[in-house]
């Protein structure tokens, strides 16, 4: 019996399936198949596609939304792909957003999509981006096609997930096992929930239900409801609009982003030219982002090539950061790290960069290591496809030289040449190096951005800043300089002979994480360190620097350390900023004094409704503060700051959108009367 293929008792336990004649997966927790056994692409197509008068509503716009109750196998995603791509007038991208709790593994949706031929070339896109094993809960993003379709996938209960996330949805495919089957999920909160995370301008939705229970939430949702002839044998199937919500400010789409004022976002406008302030990873990531999304982007950075600070290192370690509790910021840096090993895998597999996910070993070096990995281990038992325990054997096996201690195996991370993948990121865009902005004005609506040479640039419709300790030198950001800190890293570099004076022919076959790290050959040079100083903005090479790397070495190698003592290192020094709650700030730059004399008395404990919506300098974004984690942070960032500007569905919970919004330490001062007006 394969994994896929498990007993009805132990499907029914874990959320699993069985299979049916047909290739049609069966829920035994639910009782029920997946799709219509004899032709469920014409039942989706007819209650879904054709329910929500697709493909005329979308047509001619330049983003439509669909949002899902249950994605299962995936078919009524393609179905909607398949019927967009065959229409010429269809929306310039489409985004699907969808809610799975018990998503199927790879092999199981590619076994169910063989019964949909016509639909094999986007299937097998949708397979090959899907992850291989375990996908915790959170939210998941695709870029799919040519880069026109997006699917945001919501792991977890349907009620709970809408409920956290805006995705400003056009029309709603209601869709899931039968009321009868999974009475939990069809319940009012559901349909309150979806009429929140609908466009403002309005959505429709359709299901194949016609029960009571389902046409009396939606009515009570505020959905106007139909009923219209069912497919094949069934009587009924439902169909619903939402009315618009209106063109007032409490019916933007900030206040159905969050009740909190001081974090609604800005209002945006179409036809973007963007600039970008910054060319390291987090510049070049937003320039794609947004290239993708059609805009015109010029990208500026202040030295003479691009990756020129802690983003030209040769190595970087694309490593998740799992957390032991559920807390924000490890829930951040798990969707960053999915995010980034998705994209660094599609463009490494390309020939496009430089990496390798020959998989990170977290070394256990102390009581609180081992405490710590255990939390974890706790949290994530059934999960080895993302990690497993090994005892020092094990570890030693897996590293290729022998270690003191077990460890944490995480197969899916490894190593990422950044340069490379700035370089990639940001090709095609319009680059000026040697360029350092000192200032940004506006010109009417748009902006101009002023160089230290008195150089001018624009009109612009948006600014993106995107550096590190440089982005206090403006205006507009002037103020972070109280909450970004730099932090000085300094990493070491030997050749590959070094290894081999010590161990002979054995190989470092994965990266090595412990109190520092230490790397396989690139190019037969091994990476290890790093320093992290915190308030020191110097980047010269230190020998000092180098005996500190070589002695946290000594702790889990202590006959190469030994040996590197008696050779010449070479180096490389950069700067990173740091922010007080690790986390890194992305978003909408706030006006500082305007916040302070519209927030100055919320430590009164005021309703929120009293307030006004959050000011902003207007069209201007800020994408920093990434400390040492922007491999797993940046790209998401990048993709969360241009869906902002387009304003596209977001591809992260409100909650998590709140841990990030560059404003939360003004409002934390003021709520805690560290900063008065």
């Amino acid at each position: 019996m394969s994994a896929d293929e498990q007993s009805p008792e132990a499907a029914r336990q874990t959320g699993g399936i069985t299979w049916r004649e047909g290739n049609v997966p069966f829920s035994p927790q639910f009782g029920d198949i997946y799709y219509n056994p004899k032709n469920g692409l014409a039942e989706t197509q007819y209650v879904f596609v054709a329910g929500n008068n697709l493909p005329e509503a979308w047509q001619n716009r330049e983003n439509f939304t669909i949002g899902e109750t249950g994605f299962g196998t995936g078919l009524n995603f393609l179905a909607a792909w398949d019927c967009g791509q065959k229409d010429p007038s269809r929306s310039k991208r489409l985004h699907f957003v969808s809610v799975e709790k018990f998503p199927l593994t790879r092999d199981a949706m590619a076994r169910a999509h063989q019964n949909w031929p016509e639909l094999a070339e986007i299937s097998d896109q949708l397979v090959t981006q899907w992850p291989t094993g375990t996908m915790l809960p959170g939210v998941h993003r695709f870029d799919l096609g040519d880069g026109s379709v997006t699917l945001t996938l919501l792991i977890g209960d349907a009620i709970d997930c809408y409920r956290d996330y805006h995705g400003m949805v056009d029309c709603w495919f209601l869709d899931g096992f039968a009321p009868s089957r999974n009475p939990d999920m069809w319940r009012p909160e559901l349909f309150t929930a979806l009429a929140a995370a609908s466009s403002r301008d309005g959505a429709t939705l359709s299901t194949f239900s016609a029960a009571r229970i389902v046409r009396d939430g939606l009515e009570q949702a505020g959905f106007e409801v139909a009923k219209r002839k069912g497919y094949a044998y069934k009587r009924d199937m439902i169909t619903a609009r939402l009315a618009p919500k209106g063109t007032d400010e409490s019916a933007d789409r900030g206040k159905g982003m969050d009740e909190n004022p001081w974090f609604v976002l800005p209002k945006v406008t179409d036809n973007k030219r963007v600039a970008i302030i910054g060319g390291g990873m987090a510049g070049a990531a937003c320039a794609r982002a947004l290239q993708n999304r059609r805009c015109a982007v010029t990208l500026f950075e202040k030295s003479e090539r691009l990756a020129n600070a802690a983003s030209g290192n040769p190595v970087g370690m694309l490593e998740p950061y799992f957390t032991a509790d559920n807390a924000i910021t490890g829930r951040f840096y798990e969707a960053g790290f999915r995010y980034s090993q998705r994209l660094v895998r599609r463009l490494s597999d390309a020939g496009k960069i430089e990496a390798d996910f020959c998989g990170v070993l977290d070394l256990i070096c102390s009581q609180r290591d081992e405490e710590r990995q255990a939390g974890m281990m706790q949290r994530l038992p059934d999960s080895p496809d993302l990690v497993h325990v090994l005892d020092r054997e094990a570890a030693s096996s897996a590293f290729g030289l022998p270690l003191p201690h077990g460890g944490l195996f995480y197969p899916g991370a490894g190593w990422v040449n950044p340069p490379s993948l700035v370089t990639c990121l940001a090709s095609g865009i319009e680059c000026h190096t040697n360029t350092p902005i000192a200032a940004i004005s506006e010109d009417g609506t748009d902006k101009v951005l002023h160089s230290v040479g008195g150089q001018e640039f624009g009109p612009f419709d948006a600014v993106i800043i995107a550096g590190a300790t440089e982005t206090t030198g403006l205006d507009q950001t002037a103020w972070l300089s109280d909450y970004l800190r730099p932090v000085r890293g300094q990493i070491s570099y030997f050749d590959d002979s070094a290894l081999r004076e010590c161990y002979g022919d054995d190989k470092i076959r994965c990266v090595l994480s412990h109190k520092g790290y230490l790397t396989p050959a690139r190019a037969g040079i091994h990476v290890f360190g790093a320093t992290f100083d915190r308030n020191d903005d110097q980047t010269d090479l230190r020998e000092t620097d180098h005996a500190h790397n070589r002695q946290q070495l000594s702790r889990v190698l202590p006959e190469l350390a030994d040996r590197l003592e008696a050779i010449k290192l070479d180096g490389r020094a950069a700067l990173r900023t740091t922010t007080p709650d690790h986390l890194p700030m992305i978003g909408p730059a706030p006006d500082y004094d305007a916040y302070l004399s519209a927030y100055h008395d919320i430590d009164k404990g005021k309703k929120a409704a009293r307030y006004i919506d959050a000011p902003y300098h207007k069209d201007v974004y800020i994408c920093t503060g990434f400390g040492a984690r922007g491999l797993i942070a940046a790209p998401l960032a990048a993709e969360i700051i241009a869906s902002e500007i387009c304003n596209m569905p977001l591809p992260l919970e409100k909650s998590l959108m709140d841990a990030i919004h560059p404003a939360r330490f003004i409002v934390r001062g003021l709520k805690r009367r560290q900063i008065t007006a």
